[in-house]
């Protein structure tokens, strides 16, 4: 739940509008931070807030983001979701082999 507020928080600070699905979709400066690899681009990002899928956040791949090296669809079932408001940023954090273990993705809108 605090995942889901986190993504409200972050959208009302930032005046993001929806689509008329409910979801968002804007451009976005990503921070990329693991043991296995960093990264900062900016990318297109799409966050689903209807449906089975509420919460889902996609990455477009660019650049260093690619699906080989990063993840970049999270979901409020494996990631945590926190929006830092000292900085206005939404934060997501995870754990898995592919990234070396913890990792955070930070984002903001461009």
């Amino acid at each position: 739940m605090e995942s889901h507020k986190a993504i409200h928080e972050f959208m009302k600070t930032h005046e993001i509008k929806a689509d008329s699905s409910g979801n968002l979709h804007f451009e976005a400066l990503a921070e990329y931070r693991s043991y296995a690899c960093n990264a900062t681009e900016i990318t297109n990002i799409k966050i689903i807030r209807s449906g089975y899928q509420d919460g889902k956040i996609s990455l477009d791949e660019t650049g260093d983001f690619s699906t080989n090296d990063y993840h970049l669809d999270f979901t409020t079932d494996f990631q945590d979701y926190v929006f830092s408001e000292g900085d206005n940023k939404l934060i997501i954090s995870g754990e898995s082999l592919k990234m070396g273990g913890k990792y955070s993705v930070s984002i903001h809108p461009a």
